[in-house]
């Protein structure tokens, strides 16, 4: 996802009040998913469906000089019901999350989990480990604080009841993808990427106008920590990096201009600034943390002291002395929620962190717990080659999660993965963890009220000028249609754009 500030705003109110890790399956529970049965379309009742769709999108002012691409297909024998330059190469969005989730299926299979550990160096005297305890990532940056409560029980079962350095995270390296944009990196969907991560590698600060006009704003950081005022009191150990407040109350009913900076050459630092107006309701701001390993282990530095383990020595240290060096063992572990449930943690709330880590563990090759962006997206190429998709000029992978201004793709391929997925073995989990329109997940507020409510079961994708969605149908009478429905190039209201494919979505439900 990366949207302008404009939009940002409302997105990240919503999406910071419920953490992708919170996602509530029981949502849709209760909704029939597409099914196959149903009568057979017509050939009098496909050229009615596309004359229909066809006015649609011509009479749609905010699709006018847009790029607009559509393909649909019945599920049961993969006849064609409408396309529209189903060849074109689109900007995905995070409808691309549908290539890496269903890739992840089918190369890890849906009980993969992925593995963080904690190790011991130095030894263990007197109840002091002499050493750090150090924490290692394969991919989680769902860990939270209910795993990281149970390392003080793991410590003192290895007799552990004082640790004389530091906690600390493996050395892995921060990454950030081609196209990439430099205006997304303080924002909570654009987290560097790195093997070890906590809370989905983000922080939401409350921001409450004061009293009147002039006044600050107050700041409350959550999961924890403070901002402060003015640079020279942060204290980064505390967070693993600073948010610093500049911004002030505005005047009665004005506009707010809440934004967060991020300089290039203090990347430790995060700058509330602009105005809330006095009277305001509170604002969220979802922020990325800059440094995710550090952050898991000032999360597990938290958690240690909490349960009673006493660290005295907060410096961390360079080296393991050589008169105490052991091997690392391993005193604690966590797994984290199969698959099959982490596929709803990146589809119903669009989460970009974790799908660049589902990438990455697509591109791991045992022994290695995590691979590469590259690797993964030469796996993905592959497997896409063996469903019959042209991985040539009009597909690029960049990334994951299809944050990416890079990343492009078709409405014909989009509709080949989701055929696939219906296909095989893993139908169920697919339509378990997918957004439904006017239910749960990114479609939860879109499309109530129409047709569509609760007939789409489906993916969406924006981008800053390009807004896309892919999934399936539950029609009344034809069964399930897959379909894939691009708009790049695209500078119109969302809110017209968004009415004029619920129209769309319309026809097909309906016809």
């Amino acid at each position: 996802m990366r949207l302008g500030w404009a939009a940002l705003v409302a997105v990240v109110a919503i999406a910071a009040a419920s953490p992708a890790f919170a996602v509530d399956r029981s949502l849709g529970a209760g909704v029939p998913k597409p099914n196959a049965s149903g009568e057979p379309w017509t050939d009098a009742q496909i050229a009615a469906l596309d004359a229909n769709i066809d006015i649609a999108v011509a009479g749609s002012k905010t699709l006018a000089g847009a790029h607009v691409g559509a393909y649909a297909i019945d599920a049961r024998d993969g006849r064609v019901l409408y396309e529209r330059n189903q060849d074109d190469a689109f900007q995905p969005a995070s409808t691309l999350k549908l290539v890496v989730g269903s890739a992840a299926l089918d190369k890890l299979g849906p009980a993969f989990r992925f593995h963080t550990d904690a190790t011991l160096e130095n030894v263990v005297v007197n109840g002091t480990l002499r050493g750090r305890l150090t924490l290692h990532g394969t991919g989680d940056v769902l860990l939270d604080d209910a795993a990281l409560a149970t390392l003080p029980a793991a410590l003192r079962a290895a007799s552990i009841d004082e640790i004389a350095q530091d906690v600390v995270a493996a050395d892995d390296p921060l990454q950030y993808l081609p196209g990439w944009a430099l205006d997304d990196v303080p924002w909570y969907y654009a987290a560097p990427i790195t093997a070890l991560g906590y809370a989905d590698d983000r922080v939401t600060v409350t921001v409450t106008p004061g009293a009147k006009p002039g006044d600050p704003v107050s700041a409350l950081v959550e999961p924890w920590g403070r901002a402060v005022r003015d640079a020279s009191a942060c204290a980064p150990r505390e967070l693993s990096f600073c948010i610093i407040v500049s911004a002030t109350t505005g005047a009665a009913a004005s506009p707010s201009t809440l934004d967060a900076i991020r300089p290039l050459d203090r990347p430790g630092e995060v700058y509330l600034t602009g105005a809330l107006a006095a009277g305001a309701q509170p604002e969220k701001l979802s922020l990325a943390v800059p440094n995710p390993p550090r952050f898991a282990a000032a999360a597990a530095r938290r958690a240690i002291v909490a349960g009673g383990v006493r660290i005295s020595n907060r410096e961390p240290v360079a080296a393991r002395a050589t008169e105490d060096a052991t091997p690392p063992r391993v005193v604690w572990s966590h797994d984290s929620e199969p698959l099959s449930d982490l596929l709803a943690d990146v589809w119903l709330p669009s989460d970009n962190m974790l799908a660049e880590e589902l990438l990455h563990a697509v591109g791991a090759e045992p022994p290695a717990p995590r691979g590469t962006s590259e690797a993964g997206i030469a796996w993905e190429k592959a497997w896409l080659g063996k469903l019959g998709i042209d991985t040539g000029s009009a597909l690029s992978l960049v990334d994951g999660s299809g944050l990416s201004a890079y990343d492009r793709i078709t409405p014909r391929d989009l509709v080949l993965v989701l055929r696939h997925d219906w296909d095989g073995p893993y139908h169920d989990v697919v339509l378990d963890a997918l957004p439904i329109a006017g239910v749960r997940g990114t479609l939860k507020s879109s499309y109530a009220g129409t047709p569509a409510e609760g007939h789409v079961f489906a993916k969406t994708g924006t981008v800053s000028h390009a807004s896309t969605l892919a999934g399936y149908i539950a029609t009344t009478k034809h069964g399930a249609v897959i379909f894939a429905f691009q708009v790049d190039d695209w500078v119109g209201d969302a809110t017209d754009l968004r009415d004029a494919r619920g129209r769309v979505l319309a026809q097909f439900v309906e016809n």
